[in-house]
């Protein structure tokens, strides 16, 4: 996610992480319920906090 500029298809984060539909549909609620991402449209997921995007990118 943090590669992209803008927001992420959550089928394509799970391919790249070869995770099944069920296991990113899971961890896609816990980061929204705890305001790290959200939802961005259809099947899209964006960081929520500004900068998060920026800070992930300069750790590397």
């Amino acid at each position: 996610m943090a590669a992209q500029d803008g927001p992420s298809v959550a089928g394509k984060i799970g391919a790249i992480l070869k995770a099944k539909p069920n296991v990113v549909s899971k961890y896609r609620k816990r980061l929204i319920a705890a305001g790290l991402i959200e939802s961005a449209g259809y099947g899209k997921v964006d960081f929520a906090i500004p900068g998060l995007r920026q800070y992930l990118r300069d750790q590397g």
